[in-house]
């Protein structure tokens, strides 16, 4: 019976180990999350490792290539607990297969936010839309009035991110 087990990788090299592995004919897996954010004013979407440095490969329990795995280029070693290498429960890796996992530091629509450039010095704004990839529609309450404002990416502090 296979059955899935967690093991080490090398700093940022989930990539390189898990491609190694599957050459060898085994079959691995690690989640991936795409993180939206804003940077330099910018628009980015990166694609991470939800759980660095580790990778989940599937091995036969009896008969698996342990040793094969453990002597990967870009892999540690297995997770163990004592002399035993770390299971993990099928269902919990087959759910992660099957998730899509994305995580945006973007404010959405409705989001209050701080506005910081030479016009608008740490004033309160709601954000309402992006305008473009380096640019974001606000409103700005002036006089009881809420009153759009086109801005640089650059100039908008979300809370928690500030």
């Amino acid at each position: 019976m296979k059955t899935w087990y967690l093991v080490t990788c090398k700093s940022r090299q989930e990539d390189r180990a898990a491609t190694n592995i599957c050459n060898q004919g085994i079959e691995c897996f690690y989640p991936k999350i795409i993180t939206e954010r804003l940077q330099r004013g910018r628009k980015t979407i990166k694609e991470s490792a939800l759980f660095p440095s580790y990778i989940f490969v599937r091995l036969n329990d009896v008969n698996g290539k342990f040793s094969v795995v453990k002597n990967t280029r870009g892999i540690n070693g297995f997770v163990a607990y004592g002399s035993k290498y770390q299971k993990v429960p099928n269902e919990l890796v087959n759910s992660l297969i099957n998730e899509r996992l994305t995580e945006s530091l973007l404010p959405e629509s409705g989001d209050t936010v701080l506005v910081n450039n030479t016009s608008f010095k740490n004033i309160e704004a709601i954000y309402k839309e992006p305008d473009g990839d380096v640019r974001s529609i606000i409103l700005i309450n002036m006089l009881n009035k809420k009153v759009e404002v086109s801005i640089e990416n650059k100039d908008i502090i979300v809370r928690g991110q500030d």
